[in-house]
């Protein structure tokens, strides 16, 4: 991965490490040290498995220390879940056709899901809403230090989702649902509903501020810098070489880096610590004893 990692990244991986040998950072005048977002993702660093697991991503020691995916869901295409009310009622826990919680941007919203020991660590409970940061070298966007309200509009905001599906150290959000806009976080502010729907256009976000690509960047391959990789055409079996746009241009999904989870607000309802599906013990984690027994099966009887 060139970030979704805990390990050096954008590293080739190899047990026999003199099988491969691609010109590497200092054939091109570059530091092997040298991980700043640009440098990285053009780098040729060979590495045997067991010395990987040695090394760290730079950005751990800042207290980034979950890989971020961001797939696509198993039914749905873009923002086709997503693109009526209902379907967005649905889509996930977080669903109120009332909005009751005002701060809701729309009847459904965007979460970021993650395991409940990885949240817990973090302060964070069941669905609060949190501020999801990646590399501040250039995410949500370069340089965001100077312009603090766009950096205001961009800034990842969503609820957590405990979700025991995930293994440690990994988050998730789904890519289908429609980001914050200036006009949306406007609507926010001045709409009387306060739906962060665009007062002009009618856009309507499903995050109050940024989105899961606040997060995530495109990448160049490190095959950009050769014309000479033997390599398939883009239709097809025959096997050549020199440019392809499948090979030689910025292609593929921005989907992974490393994040920091911070709490932004509790997830109760007007100064509610617990989201209420958690604090009704209907919730991984927060189960009462009703819950425990119906997952068991006890309200069951055999006839």
């Amino acid at each position: 991965p060139v970030d979704g990692t805990f390990y050096e990244p954008n590293t080739i991986v190899c047990g026999a490490t003199v099988l491969i040998r691609p010109k590497g950072p200092e054939d091109y005048e570059l530091s092997r040290d040298d991980l700043s977002m640009e440098v990285r993702q053009v780098r040729n660093v060979v590495i045997a498995p067991a010395e990987v697991t040695k090394t760290v991503h730079p950005r751990r020691k800042d207290g980034f220390t979950l890989i971020y995916i961001t797939p696509k869901y198993r039914h749905g295409a873009h923002t086709t879940p997503v693109d009526l009310d209902l379907m967005a009622l649905w889509f996930g826990p977080f669903g109120d056709v009332y909005r009751q919680d005002k701060r809701m941007p729309w009847v459904g919203e965007g979460y970021v899901d993650v395991n409940p020991e990885d949240a817990r660590e973090l302060g964070i409970n069941d669905g609060d809403y949190v501020w999801v940061d990646a590399d501040p070298e250039d995410r949500p966007f370069r340089g965001w230090q100077e312009k603090p309200e766009d950096y205001k509009v961009h800034r990842a905001l969503m609820r957590a989702r405990y979700y025991l599906g995930l293994p440690r150290g990994v988050a998730r959000s789904w890519f289908n649902m429609f980001v914050a806009t200036y006009g949306s976080v406007e609507g926010q502010e001045k709409n009387p509903d306060q739906l962060a729907r665009n007062p002009r256009t009618g856009y309507q976000a499903m995050f109050r501020a940024g989105s899961h690509q606040s997060a995530t960047r495109a990448w160049l391959r490190p095959t950009l810098m050769t014309d000479s990789l033997a390599r398939k055409e883009l239709f097809g079996q025959v096997i050549g070489k020199g440019f392809a746009p499948d090979i030689h241009c910025t292609v593929g999904a921005p989907k992974e880096s490393l994040v920091k989870l911070t709490k932004a607000e509790d997830g109760g309802i007007e100064g509610a610590r617990l989201w209420r599906p958690a604090s009704l013990g209907l919730r991984p984690t927060y189960e009462s004893e009703t819950m425990k027994k119906f997952m068991k099966g006890g309200f069951v009887t055999g006839t």
